[in-house]
């Protein structure tokens, strides 16, 4: 064979490495191309990311409107003399009053003596009417006899009760239960009508006083029951009793009251409060609030996966809540992306593992 191809003339020679050489060249492409696919087939698939997803399934959830205010006392009273005199006692500032007790005592001085003399005259008014009368009905008295007596008897009566007044006015009195605010007074003190003696507060029941928008004001109904939430994280029953007809020039929102039973007075006047008025009963999931992300828009969503394909969907937050936020606008039964969301888009192919919630 070698023999013979040492014979063959030169240029067959030449044609004959040339065709050795070319079909070598072609076959060592083939190889390279099968292995590139290789490659690109093994790169492709460690392109597919693997993430961790719950099932979640949504509840029933009320929609609260939240109001945030502050407690006030529904009813606070200054309390000023009606007459001027000197100071002879107060309560102490804190102090728990029952309707009708003196919170601040006044020096009658001679007002005492003066009821006094018109309780006397009153009596005397009194029996010299009774024996006119008396007499007219047997016929010895005259019926202006009657008239003059029962004149003179209703001027002493008149007399005895601004003199009862004015005894009445040196007790300043609490018109209600509930708590000495404040003393602005001392024993000794010389006070006068245009001076303040003190302050009573009535505690029981309170008030929550907040601010709503004009949107918004339509959907609270008058007497409509609500939840207050106190800042220690109490929370307590009450309704609204108050919804103003006019807005706030600056701020455009509407003043809304809602009232509350306060027996123990335990809670204060101007703490931190958030009524919470229910709306409506929606289908919702309760879910952590890391897993919120946004899109390109800047639109609020989460990442959920359907067929091992990522979808961004977009939530509305109905309630915030130590367990995480409740949302709406997912699909009632749905895998979320829990571990990996910010490692996938929309659209993207994943390797899904499922864990219990």
């Amino acid at each position: 064979m070698i023999k013979k191809f040492k014979d063959l003339p030169t240029n067959y020679k030449s044609a004959l490495v040339i065709f050795i050489a070319l079909v070598l060249w072609i076959a060592s492409g083939i190889f390279k191309s099968d292995s590139n696919i290789a490659t690109v087939e093994t790169t492709e698939a460690e392109k597919i990311i693997s993430v961790r997803a719950t099932d979640v399934v949504a509840e029933d959830k009320i929609y609260y409107l939240t109001i945030r205010g502050r407690t006030e006392a529904e009813n606070k009273v200054i309390m000023r003399p009606k007459t001027t005199s000197t100071i002879l006692e107060t309560l102490d500032k804190g102090q728990a009053v029952k309707k009708g007790d003196v919170v601040c005592t006044l020096d009658p001085e001679d007002r005492n003596a003066r009821l006094d003399e018109a309780i006397a005259n009153e009596k005397q008014a009194q029996l010299k009417f009774d024996a006119i009368e008396s007499l007219a009905k047997d016929g010895y008295r005259s019926d202006n006899a009657v008239a003059s007596a029962e004149a003179v008897l209703k001027g002493a009566i008149a007399r005895r009760e601004i003199a009862e007044n004015a005894v009445n006015n040196t007790k300043l009195k609490a018109p209600f239960d509930g708590f000495v605010e404040d003393i602005n007074v001392k024993v000794g003190d010389l006070i006068s009508p245009s001076q303040m003696c003190g302050s009573v507060i009535q505690l029981d029941p309170m008030i929550v006083t907040g601010e709503v928008t004009e949107k918004n004001i339509t959907q609270i109904i008058p007497q409509q029951k609500v939840n207050i939430e106190l800042l220690n994280g109490k929370v307590i029953e009450g309704q609204i009793s108050y919804i103003s007809k006019s807005s706030n020039s600056a701020t455009r929102t509407y003043k809304i009251e809602a009232t509350f039973e306060n027996k123990d007075g335990l809670i204060r006047e101007g703490v931190t409060a958030t009524v919470k008025a229910p709306l409506q009963k929606l289908k919702a999931h309760l879910i952590p609030s890391y897993l919120l992300s946004l899109n390109d828009f800047g639109d609020l969503g989460v990442k959920i996966v359907e067929n091992n394909i990522v979808r961004f969907v977009n939530i509305q937050i109905i309630e915030d809540v130590s367990e995480g936020i409740w949302v709406i606008g997912l699909p009632e039964k749905t895998k979320i992306i829990t571990v990996g969301q910010e490692y996938v888009i929309g659209g993207q192919t994943v390797n899904v593992q499922t864990v219990e919630s």
